[in-house]
């Protein structure tokens, strides 16, 4: 069935948050000016929160930022998390943290594991121990399916082991495990998204991305890294900002691990194929690279259980399919 034709069925199979209990609260969001966390700043400041973005612009971009640039409620500081000085300053005075500043580069770790490991496990530990001396207790983090490895699927919040093959998914496992210690040692509430693939029209990177821009060179003819056999669940960035919201508001364990991700997948395969419909291109050649994965580190699934938000009545509104179509249709028009 077309991506088109079934978002209509999508969007009838719904339970969804409309609003959430975050007026007057002041909400701390570190990499707020990237792809996530500048979706969820827009969502906070327009259900009444004020919003504090700590960001360097290294991977986060001010344009992300054009519609709350001016909002009264929204506070940014040009800072970078490895700055332990400038993270202590910033973290007073705010409710909750969402820890989203991180390289999420999964491939291109690997050039650089020093400055990797610096802003994603030491970074979070300057935010911790910023927490924990101003008296901080609520902590969101985005982890990811990465943690798993090759992991026979669908996991649930409970697998184990986690077995990471990326030097992505051991920083992701790293930061949960720092996390878990703080909050018991230190009586936090945290909350630990692992995410399957997000997508939307700001990303900067992933298969959705690289496929757009690859048409957009060449119209004519798509390489897929691998045999395109590798499945995937997608999640559209509003399902995904509103089941984070859905646990900020319901979820207040003292650590709890939370799946974000899609009640389906598809192959990659079959990607190559969404996006050239999405973006109204006929006749396209699809160029595999190999018989496998598409490269060192790259997993076969990505599917996950979502106890807590099934447990929470919660569901997307997008199957991963019509979340591929709707997000190479944002990129490709450049609508975000």
């Amino acid at each position: 069935m077309a991506a088109e034709q079934s978002l209509a069925q999508d969007q009838t199979h719904q339970m969804r948050v409309d609003t959430v209990s975050v007026s007057g609260l002041k909400i701390l969001i570190t990499g707020g000016a990237g792809f996530i966390g500048s979706h969820l700043s827009e969502r906070l400041l327009r259900e009444g929160a004020s919003v504090t973005i700590f960001d360097n612009l290294n991977t986060g971009r001010e344009e992300n930022l054009a519609s709350i640039r001016n909002h009264s409620g929204l506070r940014f500081i040009k800072g970078d998390i490895r700055n332990r000085a400038m993270v202590d300053e910033t973290v007073p005075g705010h409710d909750a943290i969402f820890h989203f500043c991180d390289d999420s580069d999964i491939r291109g770790a690997a050039e650089h594991p020093d400055s990797y490991v610096e802003q994603n496990i030491i970074g979070l530990f300057y935010v911790l121990e910023a927490m924990r001396k101003h008296k901080i207790t609520k902590i969101l983090f985005p982890s990811s399916t990465a943690v798993f490895g090759e992991a026979k699927r669908p996991c649930s919040e409970l697998h184990g082991p986690l077995i990471p093959l990326s030097l992505y998914g051991g920083a992701k496992l790293a930061a949960e495990g720092l996390i878990s210690a703080w909050a018991h040692t230190f009586d936090f509430n945290a909350c630990v998204f692992r995410f399957v693939a997000i997508i939307g029209g700001r990303m900067d990177h992933g298969v959705v991305h690289d496929f757009v821009r690859k048409l957009e060179k060449n119209p004519h003819e798509l390489e897929v890294l691998g045999a395109g056999t590798q499945q995937r669940s997608f999640l559209l960035i509003d399902d995904c900002v509103d089941a984070m919201l859905t646990c900020f508001e319901r979820v207040n364990d003292r650590y709890r691990l939370v799946h974000i991700g899609n009640v389906d997948q598809i192959p990659i395969r079959e990607v190559a194929e969404i996006i050239p419909r999405a973006m109204g291109l006929r006749d396209v050649r699809v160029k595999l690279t190999g018989d496998g994965v598409g490269w060192k580190g790259d997993c076969t699934s990505n599917f996950i259980l979502a106890e807590t938000l099934n447990s929470l009545k919660w569901k997307p509104k997008y199957s991963s399919t019509c979340a591929v179509h709707e997000a190479a249709l944002r990129l490709h028009t450049k609508k975000v």
